[in-house]
Parts: structure tokens; C-alpha cells; sequence
């Protein structure tokens, strides 16, 4: 089941689950019902430091017990609405864990959007919470290999947290939690440019991909963590959007053209050796190879431009969603290449030589 679906399948399990009238907890009116659990939600894991919550529009949440099982679900289908970026919902006593998965979209918004898709099991009472998982839509090529099926499209942009620890819930009173989200989803921008003669490069005449094994998201209890799964297929991305632009002259260019490629890809992981995250990019007519490129030791090098606090790649990585690289070719052989990540303004230039 698709993840902009999620919100709905949540819906028809809370309506079935039998829990008392405590569980409408989309009006504000709740007399008889001072118990329950309250939960919030920010997004403060990211390069700005700073609580993003605003970009997370619904929010789905699956309750486990202290053993790990699952039992029921609760939804929010805008989060902005009178009680912004927190949930109210009734659990009989017990200890509980959380897991969240959150979208960009109001719930009445996720229908009509088209595009990569993630898909998502529906659990059933007593599934562990280790068995959890969430999947990219793709296309099955092989045994080894799956195409993600983006539509030209971007991808649903998801989020997902994971409770640290078991929160216990009174027979009587309120019981407070809140979950903090990581973002999964990633925003990558390859740009060329030709520098012997930059105005006849053009995107049609390459091939851009990116390779990686995530496509399958498990769900392991600890510090929000989901990690790829070794005996998953390899995951292939291809650009959503190409085009070219013609660019003025300035400092560092020459006037020119530049083609561009963008692309959406879930998480990134940088510490497994057998499973790098490669951007392939290769001259059609030619079929040569132009670039071969590592991306998490390519973004990585931004990595000395926080000076407050430094972080593991794996932490940067994850904090960081919307990244760019300009590769610079000579003579149609990759020379060099500009490195930079969103409105933070950071770059940096690296020789290609220095990746090797």
C-alpha cells in the first residue's frame, strides 16, 4: 500500500479497532476523557538546527506495546489544524512505543499527486516492530535490480521517527511524548558543463543515473533508525526532471550552456563499502563513462563547513536533503566538480583526481 495512501489505511484501522469514544480525538471536546496520550512532533534534525516542523503536513502513527507488538493506529490528516503538529489519541494502560511516518501533503492533497510513490504494508495485531517496512514503487529488472517508478515525477517526500523508549500510559491522566523526524527522502541536482566549449554540451546527449540498495526501509528500535537491507535489490534512479540552460558569463564560467538532471532517491547510507551510492553518467552515442562518482563521499566534503558542530558523514547525510553537484568536463573527461547543499549557501570545488 502506497504511502500517500498510508493516511487512508490508518483511518479505516482506527475505525475498526473498537477503542472507546475517547478515540475522537479530532474535536477538542473530550469531558470524560481525561486520559490519553498527547504527541508532538518536530523536525529539528537537519542542517538548519532549527524545527522545520511547517513542512510536515500528515502524519500517521502505529502503536506497539513494551514487547514490541503491534496493536493500532491513529491518524492526522493536517497537521496545522487546531492542535498544530501534536495528536491526541486513547491507549488502556500499558507501555507503548511509536512509529510515525509523515508526508508534506494535507491528506485531501495526496490523491491527485502523481509521481514515485513509497508502499507500505498494513500490520496485522501482534507483527513486531522490527518487521516494519517501507518501499519504493519500482519496476523489477532481473533478480538484482529495480527500477524506481517516478513518473517524471518527484518523489513523495517522507519523513518517519521512531520512539526511544517505551512510554507508559496511566489508567487515569495524560501521558506526554514527542517524536522527533528525520527526514528520508532526498533532493539531488547534477548539473555539466563543457569547459573547452560550453555552449555544445546538451543533457539529451547523456544517460544520468543513480544506484544504490534502499530500496526497502526496515524498521530497527533504537535512535529513529532505519537501515537498508542487504538482500534487497539494488535501487536505479533516473532523472524526474532534464533539461538544459544557457548560462551569462561570470568569474568562474564562461558563457555557456549547462544541462542539468534532478533527481529524488530515499536515504543515503555511507558506511557500507559493498553498497556505495554511485551516480553513473554516460555519453550516449559514444557509450562512454563520463562520470563515475561516489555521493556520499562527494557530499561528505561539505562536512568542514559547520564549524559549531561537527557531525559523522552518516549524520550529515541524514540531516541534509537537498544536494547539488556541478561536474566540470574538459575535452568530455570529468576535470572537476562544485559541491553545494540548498539555502545554506555552503560549496566547496574538488579536483577529481582527490576522489581516487
Amino acid at each position: 500500500m502506497k504511502a500517500k495512501h498510508i493516511i487512508r489505511m490508518l483511518a479505516l484501522l482506527v475505525a475498526g479497532t473498537g477503542l472507546s469514544a475517547c478515540t475522537d480525538w479530532m474535536y477538542d471536546d473530550r469531558s470524560g476523557c481525561e486520559h490519553g496520550v498527547w504527541l508532538s512532533f518536530k523536525y529539528d534534525y537537519n542542517l538548519q538546527r532549527a524545527d522545520m516542523i511547517e513542512h510536515v503536513g500528515s502524519v500517521g502513527v502505529f502503536v506497539y506495546d513494551e514487547e514490541g507488538h503491534y496493536v493500532t493506529s491513529f491518524v492526522q490528516p493536517d497537521m496545522r489544524q487546531a492542535e498544530p503538529y501534536r495528536m491526541y489519541f486513547d491507549l488502556p494502560e500499558g507501555r507503548y512505543r511509536f512509529i510515525a511516518l509523515a508526508d508534506q501533503h494535507e491528506y485531501e492533497n495526496l490523491e491527485a499527486l502523481p509521481g514515485g510513490m513509497y508502499l507500505q504494508d498494513e500490520p496485522e495485531a501482534g507483527d513486531l516492530m522490527e518487521d516494519f517496512s517501507v518501499m519504493l514503487k519500482h519496476i523489477h529488472v532481473g533478480d538484482d535490480w529495480g527500477i524506481v517508478d517516478h513518473e517524471r515525477n518527484p518523489l513523495d517526500t517522507l519523513w518517519y521517527a521512531i520512539s526511544d523508549e517505551s512510554l507508559y500510559v496511566p489508567a487515569e491522566g495524560y501521558a506526554y511524548d514527542t517524536l522527533s523526524l528525520i527526514r528520508d527522502t532526498k533532493s539531488i541536482s547534477v548539473s555539466l558543463r563543457e569547459i573547452d566549449e560550453p555552449d555544445r554540451i546538451d543533457v539529451d546527449d547523456y544517460s544520468f543515473t543513480v544506484t544504490h540498495r534502499n530500496l526497502l526501509l526496515n524498521c530497527n528500535p533504537g535512535r529513529a533508525d532505519m537501515v537498508a537491507d542487504p538482500s534487497a535489490v539494488v535501487a536505479v534512479y533516473t532523472p524526474y526532471a532534464t533539461w538544459n540552460t544557457t548560462d551569462e558569463p561570470s568569474s568562474r564560467t564562461e558563457a555557456g550552456r549547462t544541462a542539468h538532471a534532478d533527481f529524488m532517491t530515499a536515504r543515503l547510507y555511507a558506511n557500507d563499502a559493498d553498497n556505495q551510492a554511485k551516480l553513473t553518467v554516460r555519453h550516449r552515442e559514444s557509450e562512454r563513462t563520463v562520470i563515475e562518482a561516489d555521493l556520499c563521499n562527494l557530499i561528505g566534503q561539505l562536512r568542514n563547513y559547520d564549524e559549531t558542530q561537527r557531525y559523522t558523514l552518516q549524520e550529515f547525510l541524514d540531516r541534509g536533503y537537498d544536494f547539488r553537484l556541478t561536474f566540470f568536463l574538459k575535452g568530455g573527461k570529468w576535470q572537476y566538480t562544485d559541491v553545494s547543499i540548498g539555502i545554506l549557501g555552503w560549496s566547496k570545488r574538488i579536483q577529481n583526481v582527490s576522489l581516487d
